[in-house]
């Protein structure tokens, strides 16, 4: 009896899915079985076979590799979908649970669960996402949340991002990955913890918006959150602080991007926010080789070691705006700075806060730029402000600034042979505190200022 109403429960299913394109087939009518701790893939392939779209009751169910190419819709009701845990070639990575591609793809209300609880990854060839999207279009996820992952690091004499750019389709050791797409939005995700290598990572992809991420509770993470080669990119109510205090790796990876806008983007700990190009690998093409470019940094809160910086560069971080932003270093020493941009060309900062009361270091250090412009800032406790180091630099502004500390300077130039400024503006600043010299700027090496105004 019970298989007849099933069939007769499948059927209807059927029937309605042809009045109803969208309409959500649940997987429970193909077998799978909620928190039995029994493989549910088959029974989510056979679901989404018939219209794409899929739903089911709360609870824990058990997937591992569901390959899909076309439109995936899941209603995940806040269940979870948990990895198997891959012990092979001597590793220990979370297993992929889905890799899609499709021109739709939303996902709403899933926790991807890794299974992997304690140690790291150990070296071995299994790299795994638990979701890897490649070649798609119009991606939501929207509260899809990610525990428990870890995976092995391609070694660098197997792996480059020319080989990627090669095969759009290869594994990431990233929890979740987004490749060469379109269309992008990821609303009101959390990585839970527990994340052992390496965080979200959408890479040569375009038309982004992120809303609510929030990375927290993993201390062994690499980077939480990378953004690497894409163009065209929102990011609101960004929220990291995994890691402890001045350890390695960023909390974000913002790298070879062009137009964005993002705002109250907060990172707490590591190396803060890394806009850098460091992707040096001979033989790579595509976007990677460019700098991060034209975009605007509004109401963020960056603090770390490091709090923000971009270097080495290829090319030039043309055109950056910061507004009402706060650059926090975290450790007292010359490896440490609020902010740090080399090879700019028009680079704003206006309404910015520099330095922490209980860290004397530099504000901000600035490589050849065509034009600096700082204005309404705050620096404090610097042991230099403002650090001019390069060889040429086209113009700098700096007007209606607070200078503030012990033993200072509150503007500084340096270059060991022969650097040169064209213009330089220092007007409407209020100095207050102890100046190395009593000089408002000291030069330092063979720097040249041609005019000032």
């Amino acid at each position: 009896m019970r298989q007849i109403v099933k069939i007769i429960l499948i059927f209807l299913s059927l029937v309605a899915s042809l009045n109803a394109k969208d309409m959500p087939i649940d997987i429970t009518l193909f077998g799978a079985v909620p928190n039995d701790e029994i493989d549910d893939t088959e029974a989510i392939k056979k679901a989404l076979a018939i219209n794409g779209s899929i739903t089911m009751p709360t609870g824990i169910y058990n997937v591992k590799e569901l390959v899909r190419i076309g439109k995936t819709i899941i209603h995940g009701n806040n269940s979870t979908f948990i990895s198997q845990l891959d012990t092979t070639d001597s590793g220990r990575s979370s297993k992929n649970i889905m890799t899609l591609s499709g021109n739709r793809i939303e996902i709403k209300n899933l926790l991807l669960d890794g299974a992997y609880t304690n140690g790291n990854a150990q070296e071995g060839d299994n790299v795994s996402s638990l979701l890897h999207i490649y070649d798609s279009k119009n991606i939501l996820l929207e509260g899809v949340d990610t525990i428990n992952h870890v995976s092995n690091w391609w070694s660098s004499d197997r792996f480059n991002f020319s080989l990627l750019n090669r095969n759009h389709s290869m594994d990431m050791y990233h929890v979740v990955y987004i490749g060469f797409s379109n269309h992008v939005t990821i609303k009101n995700m959390r990585q839970r913890g527990n994340i052992k290598t390496e965080g979200l990572m959408i890479y040569e992809s375009d038309n982004i918006d992120i809303e609510n991420f929030k990375s927290s509770q993993s201390p062994n993470i690499w980077t939480s959150l990378h953004i690497v080669a894409s163009d065209n990119i929102k990011m609101n109510h960004i929220y990291v602080d995994d890691g402890v205090p001045n350890q390695g790796g960023s909390s974000v990876n913002f790298i070879a991007n062009y137009h964005f806008n993002l705002k109250n983007i907060e990172t707490r700990n590591k190396q803060g926010f890394d806009i850098s190009n460091e992707i040096r690998v001979k033989g790579v093409r595509g976007r990677v080789t460019r700098d991060t470019s034209f975009g605007t940094f509004e109401d963020c809160h960056f603090e770390g070691q490091r709090a923000f910086y971009a270097y080495p560069t290829i090319e030039k971080n043309r055109g950056l705006l910061f507004k009402n932003t706060k650059f926090i270093p975290t450790k007292e020493g010359k490896a440490t700075w609020g902010i740090r941009v080399e090879r700019g060309g028009d680079i704003r900062f206006d309404s910015c806060t520099f330095g922490n009361k209980r860290f004397k270091t530099y504000g901000m250090i600035m490589g050849d730029c065509e034009k600096i412009v700082v204005q309404n800032c705050e620096f404090i406790n610097p042991s230099t402000g403002i650090y001019i180091y390069g060889k040429k630099f086209g113009k700098i502004y700096i007007e209606n600034n607070i200078f503030n500390g012990y033993k200072y300077s509150p503007l500084n130039f340096y270059w060991k042979k022969e650097g040169v400024l064209e213009e330089l503006k220092f007007k409407d600043n209020r100095v207050k505190g102890e100046l190395i010299n009593s000089k408002t700027y000291n030069i330092t090496g063979k720097f040249i200022i041609k005019n000032i105004l």
